[in-house]
């Protein structure tokens, strides 16, 4: 019998995704010995970016996630954006002008210009070593997800082995491609803070929307296991309802959209994939085959923060640049408001590497879980 293979799901949430650095690091001290642990990898918006990392890393897992280590811990928002002040104010200028003549082109489409971000991923990400590592049989497939704003349709542009084919499901479609960096720019697109990339024949933004379905892709490409590593503590630190003195400004009303982007769906993603494994073990396996859908049991550990996100955020809001600050508004100092907003543009090597730390830590207290699921899977 064919060992099952252990699918890894990077979600997205721009600067958040260092927490998923972390996670991994804390696997490779785990199993040092273990050669590579995942044979599918898919990645939405910055998880995408930590997918090609890893998989373009090289056969040595450690050696990956050093790297990954050493890219997000020196990071700033230079790298990402243009944080200068003119660069800033002439993004933003032109953002609005657009929207108030209804005007649009890629500068005007965005209020912040990721020119920089687009050599950031040039210079590091290895896509021949991911098509290697497919060939040689060491990964079976990656998938990175953007949705196109003419379709309303999520794709997952992946590279695979033969035996994986494109699909087709509401809202829902798989295509084999050749992953470049402007899949990368596309699937981190960010709607109306980063611009659309055109692939092919349609403009695509941030892989998170309208994706109902984050673990779909990874079962695709082969998967028969999860490992998900999230960036949201909501399903331990549930958000308290507190009175509201301030009326709501853009910046606490964004955190919301981009919240329920990034979070909600695959919180609610994964309770799905739950209730299924427990109403799966009550069905004889002979009535399985029975079914009127093809459904299977998935075995998943999830991986997310146990603290939350917008705390460790609100001690380094000092270091987002002025203009960001101030469209953010006074919520910055009244509560959650603003801040979790700006924990997804927070590029800022300091939050970086507590996140980083965070995910170490919180992988190290599932260390016994993980290993079990890893090393029974050899």
């Amino acid at each position: 019998m064919a060992k099952p293979r252990i699918g890894l799901v990077l979600t997205g949430g721009g600067a958040r995704a260092a927490y998923q650095v972390g996670v991994l690091k804390a696997i490779s001290h785990m199993l040092p010995g273990l050669a590579y642990p995942f044979d599918v990898i898919t990645g939405t918006s910055a998880g995408a970016i930590n997918a090609i990392l890893l998989a373009g890393g090289g056969a040595i897992f450690n050696h990956a996630v050093e790297r990954m280590d050493q890219i997000w811990s020196s990071i700033e928002h230079e790298q990402i954006y243009r944080s200068d002040f003119l660069g800033l104010s002439s993004s933003m200028t032109r953002f609005l002008q657009g929207a108030l003549l209804g005007e649009s082109s890629p500068q005007q489409a965005a209020m912040l210009n990721n020119a920089p971000l687009r050599e950031l991923l040039s210079e590091h990400l290895r896509f021949e070593q991911v098509r290697e590592a497919i060939a040689s049989g060491q990964l079976h497939g990656v998938g990175v997800n953007a949705c196109g704003y003419t379709s309303g349709r999520n794709i997952c542009f992946f590279e695979a082995q033969s035996d994986v084919n494109n699909w087709a499901l509401e809202q829902r479609t798989g295509v084999r491609d050749t992953l470049t960096v402007d899949h990368i720019m596309a699937s981190a697109a960010i709607p109306t803070i980063f611009p659309p990339i055109r692939l092919h024949r349609e403009y695509f933004g941030d892989g998170a929307t309208r994706q109902m379905a984050h673990l779909s892709p990874a079962l695709h490409l082969g998967a028969d296991k999860l490992i998900i590593v999230g960036v949201s503590a909501n399903r331990t630190h549930h958000p308290l309802r507190k009175d509201s003195e301030h009326y709501p400004n853009m910046g606490q009303i964004m955190e919301n959209v981009l919240n329920g982007m990034f979070l909600d769906t695959l919180e609610f993603d994964i309770e799905r994939l739950s209730l299924t494994n427990t109403l799966l073990a009550e069905v004889p396996d002979v009535r399985r085959l029975n079914l009127p859908v093809d459904v299977r049991h998935v075995p998943f550990i999830e991986i997310s923060p146990t603290r939350p996100i917008y705390d460790i955020a609100r001690k380094h809001m000092g270091r987002l640049p002025a203009i960001i600050r101030r469209i953010m508004g006074h919520n910055l100092q009244h509560g959650e408001g603003g801040v979790s907003l700006a924990s997804y543009l927070l590029f800022d090597r300091e939050f970086c590497r507590e996140l980083v730390r965070q995910g170490y830590t919180d992988a190290q207290k599932k260390a016994g879980q993980i290993e079990e699921f890893l090393i029974g899977n050899r």
